[in-house]
Parts: structure tokens; C-alpha cells; sequence
């Protein structure tokens, strides 16, 4: 009878789910958190779940979920604890001993972005920044010896798309896409090329920026919802990883089931 080990990340734009069982991602689920999200309606999507891949949820042997949306938390939590199982765990930055962090404050950083930082330290010996496209652009920076040294945000391409719309009068919501040219020719036109190209180059010279502060060897791993948006930054990159977040949330989820 297979284990199955279940990671919920909770973010600001949507719930990615992953069933982790036989050494892999078996399954990958994102849920939008931005209508309708309560108790039965999550709940309904873990019938469904648990319908499609047909598995017993006493088959479940852990459950452990980050969250940057603290008022969808406890749904979560008494959700999975009620379909799920009653091995729950929360990641939470005080806890977290895989990597050191050295902020002001270190209940500032997202768990998501230390889920990332774990995973990302793990697969290289040397400096990593990792670039996650989600509603947010965020830059987290980790150093050689597995050291959070900080971290950049910016409003991410949807967030700055529906922005544009929402603080204008005329302007069209558009669809994520690069055109051939840069010089605009009709108003769709002139946004996509816009915040895509202007995108591009934010993340060129973050990136160039960061590395001038760091010494030796540095890394690049892109991730997030939006990673799919990086491939024309491919070459500024060592590695593509939408999964990095939940993997990430697996180390800890182990090393927390060590104690």
C-alpha cells in the first residue's frame, strides 16, 4: 500500500497542492484563493482529489503546509485534518533548520520563499538566487553556506497587468504574451510589450545587481506559477523548477518528522 505525502502551499493568487508518493510528484493541483475560498469549498476540491487519483486517505501520512494568507490557514488545516490525516504540519520560519536566516525580522520572510531556499541550497554548493514568478517577483538570496541573506519583491506580471487596468480608464486586459517587436503598434500591443520587455530587463539588472554584492560562484533557479514566462530569460538561468516551493516543503516536512 503506497504513502502518500501531501504539501499545500497557500498563496496570494492561488493553492498549489502536490500528492507526493513513490519518489515523485505524482500529482499537481492549483486552486484559486481569490473567490469563495472557505472550509467546504475546499473541502470539495479534496473530495475530487481524492476521487481522481483514487486513493484511500488513510493512505496519507503526513500533510504539511506553507502559507503567506494567514486567514486561509486554519481552513486549510482543519480541511486536510478532516479528509486528510491528523499528522499536520505548519511551516514556520522559527522552525526551520535546514538553512540560517539573517534578516531583521525573521517572521518577515514568506514560507514559501524559505521552502524555496531550502530546496534551492540543497542543489548547489555555491551561491543561489532564486527568481519566483508569482503574484509577486521575489529574488531570494542564499549564500554558499546555506545562509538566507535576503530578499527583493516586486509586483508580479499579473499583478502589474490588472493594475494597469484597474487604474485606468481605457485600457484592455491583455493576455501574457511576447511580441515579436518591441516598438508598439496598437494599444494591446504597446502593454504586452511593455511589461513583458520592461519585465525582462528588471530581472537582467536584479540579477546583475545581487551577483555584484555576493562573492564566488553564483546560481540561478527560477520557479513560481509564471516560470513559464522565463524561457526568454533562459540564458540568465541554471535551472527552471516550478515544483521548487513544494520540494522544498518536503525537506522540512522530513526534517521536522526527525524531531
Amino acid at each position: 500500500m503506497k504513502k502518500i505525502k501531501i504539501a499545500v502551499d497557500i498563496g496570494n493568487s492561488n493553492v498549489v497542492i502536490g500528492l507526493y508518493t513513490n519518489g515523485k510528484w505524482e500529482k499537481i493541483y492549483r486552486l484559486s484563493t481569490k473567490k469563495n475560498f472557505t472550509y467546504w469549498s475546499f473541502q470539495k476540491k479534496l473530495k475530487k482529489i481524492i476521487s481522481l487519483n483514487d486513493f484511500n486517505p488513510s493512505n496519507v501520512n503526513a500533510v504539511i503546509i506553507s502559507s503567506v494568507v494567514p486567514t486561509l490557514t486554519d481552513i486549510v488545516k482543519i480541511s486536510c485534518n478532516d479528509m486528510l490525516c491528523e499528522n499536520i504540519h505548519i511551516v514556520r520560519a522559527s522552525l526551520v533548520k535546514n538553512v540560517k536566516v539573517s534578516i531583521d525580522n525573521i517572521n518577515e520572510i514568506g514560507t514559501d520563499l524559505l521552502s524555496n531556499a531550502v530546496e534551492a541550497s540543497s542543489l548547489y554548493d555555491s551561491n543561489v538566487i532564486i527568481v519566483d514568478f508569482g503574484t509577486a517577483l521575489t529574488f531570494t538570496v542564499v549564500s554558499k553556506n546555506n545562509e538566507v541573506l535576503g530578499v527583493n519583491i516586486v509586483p508580479g506580471l499579473k499583478t502589474a497587468i490588472n493594475s494597469l487596468y484597474k487604474n485606468t480608464a481605457n485600457l484592455p486586459v491583455i493576455d501574457l504574451e511576447i511580441p515579436e517587436k518591441v516598438i508598439g503598434k496598437n494599444t494591446i500591443h504597446s502593454i504586452q510589450s511593455g511589461i513583458m520587455y520592461g519585465y525582462i530587463g528588471l530581472v537582467k539588472e536584479m540579477l546583475f545587481k545581487i551577483k555584484s554584492e555576493l562573492i564566488g560562484e553564483t546560481k540561478v533557479i527560477a520557479t513560481g506559477g509564471l516560470s513559464k514566462f522565463a524561457k526568454p530569460l533562459k540564458s540568465e538561468f541554471n535551472d527552471i523548477i516550478p515544483s521548487l516551493t513544494l520540494d522544498g516543503m518536503l525537506k522540512i516536512l522530513d526534517d521536522y518528522e526527525k524531531e
